[in-house]
Protein backbone atom coordinates (compact mmCIF):
# COMPACT_ATOMS: atom_id res chain seq x y z
CA UNK A 1 0.00 0.00 0.00
CA UNK A 2 2.57 2.17 1.19
CA UNK A 3 4.01 2.11 -3.01
CA UNK A 4 0.75 2.53 -4.34
CA UNK A 5 0.60 5.76 -1.83
CA UNK A 6 3.88 7.20 -2.92
CA UNK A 7 2.52 6.76 -6.64
CA UNK A 8 -0.31 8.71 -6.15
CA UNK A 9 1.56 11.21 -4.10
CA UNK A 10 3.98 11.44 -7.31
CA UNK A 11 0.98 12.02 -9.88
CA UNK A 12 -0.67 14.49 -7.93
CA UNK A 13 2.18 16.24 -7.55
CA UNK A 14 2.89 16.12 -11.11
CA UNK A 15 -0.59 17.24 -12.02
CA UNK A 16 -0.17 20.57 -9.35
CA UNK A 17 2.80 21.18 -11.23
CA UNK A 18 2.70 24.34 -13.24
CA UNK A 19 6.53 25.10 -14.25
CA UNK A 20 7.49 24.49 -17.57
CA UNK A 21 9.18 25.07 -20.60
CA UNK A 22 8.05 27.67 -23.41
CA UNK A 23 10.14 26.16 -26.00
CA UNK A 24 8.83 22.47 -24.91
CA UNK A 25 5.30 23.38 -25.03
CA UNK A 26 5.98 25.42 -28.33
CA UNK A 27 6.83 22.04 -29.60
CA UNK A 28 4.61 19.83 -28.29
CA UNK A 29 1.57 22.15 -29.44
CA UNK A 30 2.89 23.70 -32.80
CA UNK A 31 1.99 20.39 -34.93
CA UNK A 32 -1.46 20.33 -33.45
CA UNK A 33 -1.87 23.98 -34.20
CA UNK A 34 -0.34 23.68 -37.84
CA UNK A 35 -2.79 20.58 -38.44
CA UNK A 36 -5.81 22.97 -37.02
CA UNK A 37 -5.15 25.88 -39.42
CA UNK A 38 -4.61 23.58 -42.40
CA UNK A 39 -7.61 21.59 -42.08
CA UNK A 40 -9.67 24.82 -41.42
CA UNK A 41 -8.33 25.85 -44.73
CA UNK A 42 -8.37 23.21 -46.54
CA UNK A 43 -12.30 22.19 -45.78
CA UNK A 44 -12.94 26.22 -46.21
CA UNK A 45 -11.12 25.85 -49.81
CA UNK A 46 -13.32 22.84 -50.83
CA UNK A 47 -16.81 24.36 -49.61
CA UNK A 48 -15.75 27.44 -51.75
CA UNK A 49 -15.06 25.73 -54.62
CA UNK A 50 -18.08 23.94 -54.38
CA UNK A 51 -20.32 27.17 -54.08
CA UNK A 52 -17.80 28.63 -57.12
CA UNK A 53 -19.45 25.32 -58.97
CA UNK A 54 -22.92 25.16 -58.27
CA UNK A 55 -23.53 29.15 -58.88
CA UNK A 56 -21.70 28.63 -62.43
CA UNK A 57 -23.75 26.04 -63.41
CA UNK A 58 -26.83 27.95 -62.63
CA UNK A 59 -25.27 30.58 -64.81
CA UNK A 60 -24.97 28.51 -67.27
CA UNK A 61 -28.43 26.96 -67.11
CA UNK A 62 -29.78 30.68 -67.27
CA UNK A 63 -27.51 31.15 -70.11
CA UNK A 64 -30.10 28.31 -72.09
CA UNK A 65 -32.96 29.82 -70.86
CA UNK A 66 -32.29 33.02 -72.47
CA UNK A 67 -31.42 31.67 -75.69
CA UNK A 68 -33.61 32.81 -78.91
CA UNK A 69 -31.64 31.55 -81.62
CA UNK A 70 -30.25 28.17 -82.45
CA UNK A 71 -27.91 26.50 -80.66
CA UNK A 72 -24.90 23.94 -82.14
CA UNK A 73 -21.63 22.72 -81.53
CA UNK A 74 -19.09 26.08 -81.40
CA UNK A 75 -22.04 27.16 -79.22
CA UNK A 76 -21.64 24.07 -76.99
CA UNK A 77 -17.58 24.41 -76.77
CA UNK A 78 -18.02 28.26 -76.17
CA UNK A 79 -20.16 26.78 -72.83
CA UNK A 80 -17.20 24.56 -71.99
CA UNK A 81 -14.98 27.47 -72.36
CA UNK A 82 -17.38 30.16 -69.58
CA UNK A 83 -18.10 27.48 -67.54
CA UNK A 84 -13.96 26.36 -67.00
CA UNK A 85 -13.75 30.59 -66.66
CA UNK A 86 -16.26 30.73 -64.07
CA UNK A 87 -15.14 27.80 -61.88
CA UNK A 88 -11.64 28.86 -62.08
CA UNK A 89 -11.07 25.04 -62.81
CA UNK A 90 -7.42 24.30 -63.99
CA UNK A 91 -8.98 21.75 -66.66
CA UNK A 92 -12.47 21.99 -68.29
CA UNK A 93 -15.32 20.94 -66.75
CA UNK A 94 -17.74 18.12 -68.05
CA UNK A 95 -21.14 19.51 -68.65
CA UNK A 96 -24.09 18.19 -70.42
CA UNK A 97 -27.25 20.27 -71.76
CA UNK A 98 -30.82 18.31 -72.36
CA UNK A 99 -34.09 19.55 -73.93
CA UNK A 100 -36.90 17.25 -72.59
CA UNK A 101 -40.46 17.74 -72.59
CA UNK A 102 -43.16 15.53 -70.86
CA UNK A 103 -46.03 13.12 -72.56
CA UNK A 104 -48.48 12.84 -71.10
CA UNK A 105 -50.06 10.24 -73.58
CA UNK A 106 -47.40 8.00 -72.82
CA UNK A 107 -46.45 9.14 -68.90
CA UNK A 108 -42.83 9.84 -69.09
CA UNK A 109 -40.04 11.95 -70.12
CA UNK A 110 -39.11 12.86 -74.03
CA UNK A 111 -35.84 14.35 -75.54
CA UNK A 112 -35.69 16.91 -77.96
CA UNK A 113 -32.45 16.77 -77.84
CA UNK A 114 -28.97 16.29 -75.27
CA UNK A 115 -25.10 16.94 -76.04
CA UNK A 116 -22.01 17.07 -74.43
CA UNK A 117 -18.32 18.05 -73.56
CA UNK A 118 -16.59 15.77 -71.70
CA UNK A 119 -16.61 12.16 -71.26
CA UNK A 120 -20.05 12.53 -70.15
CA UNK A 121 -22.72 10.55 -72.67
CA UNK A 122 -25.54 12.19 -74.27
CA UNK A 123 -29.17 11.43 -72.39
CA UNK A 124 -31.18 9.10 -74.11
CA UNK A 125 -35.26 8.82 -73.13
CA UNK A 126 -34.03 5.84 -70.96
CA UNK A 127 -31.56 7.47 -69.14
CA UNK A 128 -33.52 10.50 -68.39
CA UNK A 129 -36.76 8.20 -67.22
CA UNK A 130 -34.22 6.77 -64.83
CA UNK A 131 -33.80 10.04 -63.14
CA UNK A 132 -37.81 11.04 -63.31
CA UNK A 133 -37.72 11.73 -59.27
CA UNK A 134 -34.85 14.29 -59.66
CA UNK A 135 -37.69 15.73 -62.33
CA UNK A 136 -40.16 18.71 -62.19
CA UNK A 137 -43.57 17.92 -62.88
CA UNK A 138 -44.60 19.46 -66.37
CA UNK A 139 -47.55 19.99 -68.33
CA UNK A 140 -48.40 17.88 -71.12
CA UNK A 141 -45.43 19.13 -74.36
CA UNK A 142 -43.69 21.46 -71.74
CA UNK A 143 -40.22 21.70 -72.75
CA UNK A 144 -37.69 22.29 -69.84
CA UNK A 145 -33.75 22.57 -69.73
CA UNK A 146 -31.41 20.34 -67.80
CA UNK A 147 -27.86 21.44 -67.67
CA UNK A 148 -25.59 19.22 -65.23
CA UNK A 149 -21.93 20.02 -64.78
CA UNK A 150 -19.33 18.08 -63.11
CA UNK A 151 -16.25 19.90 -61.70
CA UNK A 152 -13.20 17.72 -60.39
CA UNK A 153 -11.40 19.21 -57.01
CA UNK A 154 -8.00 18.31 -55.86
CA UNK A 155 -6.96 19.70 -52.20
CA UNK A 156 -4.47 22.07 -52.01
CA UNK A 157 -3.45 22.23 -48.76
CA UNK A 158 -2.52 20.21 -45.59
CA UNK A 159 -3.14 16.87 -47.40
CA UNK A 160 -0.25 15.03 -45.91
CA UNK A 161 -0.98 16.29 -42.09
CA UNK A 162 -4.72 15.58 -43.07
CA UNK A 163 -3.84 12.31 -44.03
CA UNK A 164 -1.83 10.93 -41.28
CA UNK A 165 -4.63 11.80 -38.68
CA UNK A 166 -7.33 10.69 -40.95
CA UNK A 167 -8.68 13.98 -42.00
CA UNK A 168 -7.59 14.82 -45.23
CA UNK A 169 -10.05 15.23 -48.46
CA UNK A 170 -9.59 13.29 -51.45
CA UNK A 171 -10.36 14.64 -54.76
CA UNK A 172 -13.49 15.03 -55.47
CA UNK A 173 -15.97 15.46 -58.42
CA UNK A 174 -18.42 18.28 -57.46
CA UNK A 175 -21.57 17.28 -59.46
CA UNK A 176 -24.72 19.81 -60.03
CA UNK A 177 -28.05 19.43 -62.19
CA UNK A 178 -30.06 22.33 -62.82
CA UNK A 179 -33.73 22.20 -64.37
CA UNK A 180 -35.11 25.32 -65.89
CA UNK A 181 -38.03 26.85 -68.49
CA UNK A 182 -37.56 28.77 -71.59
CA UNK A 183 -38.13 32.52 -70.81
CA UNK A 184 -38.05 33.56 -73.97
CA UNK A 185 -39.32 31.29 -76.39
CA UNK A 186 -41.24 27.71 -75.80
CA UNK A 187 -38.13 25.20 -76.62
CA UNK A 188 -34.06 25.67 -77.18
CA UNK A 189 -33.76 24.70 -80.53
CA UNK A 190 -30.46 22.62 -81.98
CA UNK A 191 -29.37 22.94 -85.41
CA UNK A 192 -25.52 22.55 -86.54
CA UNK A 193 -26.60 23.56 -89.95
CA UNK A 194 -29.59 26.30 -89.73
CA UNK A 195 -29.99 26.01 -93.71
CA UNK A 196 -31.29 22.54 -93.50
CA UNK A 197 -34.47 22.77 -91.55
CA UNK A 198 -35.02 18.98 -91.51
CA UNK A 199 -32.03 18.58 -88.70
CA UNK A 200 -33.98 20.88 -86.43
CA UNK A 201 -34.34 19.54 -83.15
CA UNK A 202 -36.29 21.64 -80.56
Amino acid sequence: MKGIDRLMQRVWRFRAEDAATVTIEFVLMAPIMVWGFLSTLQFFDAYRAELISTKAALTIADMYSRETGLVNSKYLSGTRDLLKYLTLAETSPDYRVTVFFWREDQDQYHISWSHNRGSHINHTTTTLNDISSNLPILSDRERAILVETWTDYTPKYGGGIGYMVGTGLDPVEFSTRVVISPRFATSVCFNNNPDDLTKLKC
